[in-house]
């Protein structure tokens, strides 16, 4: 059964601790932090950063971090062998999937998925998980100078646009993005807030709302 989450900040107050009590587990789950969409950011200002491992920490998480920059199918095979989930973070999705080609991530990703392991993503990591990245993203070469096209990871058949009704983000939606992606030809778009995220399992999928729960 392929199960992911995916969320819009995994570090706001609620969300990693509803999929932890999701997913029932009692002992912490090893798991590889993929931290290559960070690579080409400014994070001179990583407090977003910093709470999305946080809440991993608190949730139950055990985790490493894990680079796919530079990395080949052997290395993923090595390295990745005997954890449980993989967790993608936020920062350049642009950069992400160019990496993720550069180095032949996405068969190993899906075959992870398909064998029942667990993703979680956030942000860059979430939008990943589609078929395609949204036409806002096309055309943007910071960080992906070599990209070869905007064909992603195909784990699931909708695209999540992440950080919806956020302030910080406001300008960039209604300032163009959102005419970008007014269209009928591209696959579903799922509007997420930081509060939000998706759960999968298999081809079926539901939005949770942490602050809708007790």
């Amino acid at each position: 059964m392929k199960h992911l989450f995916l969320t819009s900040s995994i570090g706001t107050p609620g969300v990693a601790e509803s999929i932890r009590v999701k997913l029932g587990h009692t002992r912490p789950l090893k798991i590889a932090f993929i931290t290559t969409p960070i690579e080409v950011e400014d994070m001179s200002d990583d407090s977003w950063y910093q709470d999305d491992r946080s809440a991993l920490t608190k949730s139950g998480f055990d985790f490493f971090d894990y680079t796919i920059t530079g990395k080949s199918s052997a290395n993923f095979t090595k390295d990745l062998s005997g954890i449980e989930a993989i967790y993608v973070s936020g920062g350049n999705t642009n950069h992400l999937i160019q990496e993720s080609q550069k180095s032949n991530f996405i068969p190993f990703i899906r075959d992870f998925v398909n064998s029942g392991k667990l993703y979680l993503g956030t942000s860059a990591g979430s939008i990943i998980a589609g078929p395609e990245l949204p036409p806002y993203l096309w055309g943007d070469e910071v960080g992906a100078p070599n990209l070869k096209d905007y064909a992603s990871y195909n784990l699931v058949n909708f695209t999540l646009i992440p950080h919806w009704g956020s302030d910080i983000f406001k300008d960039m939606y209604l300032g163009g993005r959102m005419s970008q992606i007014y269209t009928e030809s591209f696959p579903p778009f799922v509007l997420c807030n930081d509060h939000q995220y998706v759960e999968v399992q298999d081809n079926r999928y539901h939005i949770i709302d942490v602050r809708n729960q007790e």
